[in-house]
């Protein structure tokens, strides 16, 4: 594998918020060339494709005002300050569908959009599932979550009803 150096020339801080910060960075290329670079500052995340059954699973339907859309997802959310990556990912499942896992078992590590976000989320298979119950936070609009099977999941992804990142990425891991 090549390796290849990029040197940051200088760097302005643009918005400092609660979960993010955003930069922008004059870059100087391993091959000499400046480029200008806008990057996201994200502390990172947990998400868990919780199995009810063997071939069952749990998504939850969200508004997301970006794209302005309610979307099919798995359970996530950014880790808080001093929190593992495990400890999000437990807490975010209860949160989300009211259940608490068995066994959290760690499936991938990825970047979900690198070219301008610096988050690293890890994605985990949560079984073992224990009725709890939800706990939604103030900013979240979750319009409750749904059992599907996962083949009808994998279908859902290839017919494009599932465009959340994270879920169609959980869905293929899983379904292989």
């Amino acid at each position: 594998m090549n390796i290849e150096y990029y040197f940051i020339i200088y760097f302005m801080l643009i918005y400092s918020g609660i979960k993010i910060n955003v930069r922008k960075d004059e870059v100087l290329l391993d091959d000499g060339r400046k480029v200008m670079r806008e990057v996201i500052e994200h502390p990172g995340s947990a998400a868990i494709i919780p199995f009810i059954s063997e071939d069952e699973i749990f998504l939850i339907k969200q508004y997301r005002h970006a794209v302005k859309e309610t979307l099919y997802e798995i359970p996530a959310g950014t880790l808080d300050k001093g929190e593992t990556f495990l400890a999000c990912a437990g807490r975010e499942l209860e949160e989300e569908i009211g259940y608490r896992a068995g066994t959290l078992e760690p499936l991938i590590i990825f970047y979900p959009s690198p070219g301008i976000l610096s988050e690293m989320m890890h994605l985990f298979k949560a079984t073992n599932l224990i009725k709890t119950q939800t706990n939604y936070q103030m900013d979240e609009s979750i319009k409750g979550s749904v059992q599907v099977k996962l083949s009808d999941a994998l279908e859902m992804v290839k017919k494009g009803t599932i465009r959340d990142a994270k879920t169609v990425c959980s869905i293929l891991m899983c379904a292989r």
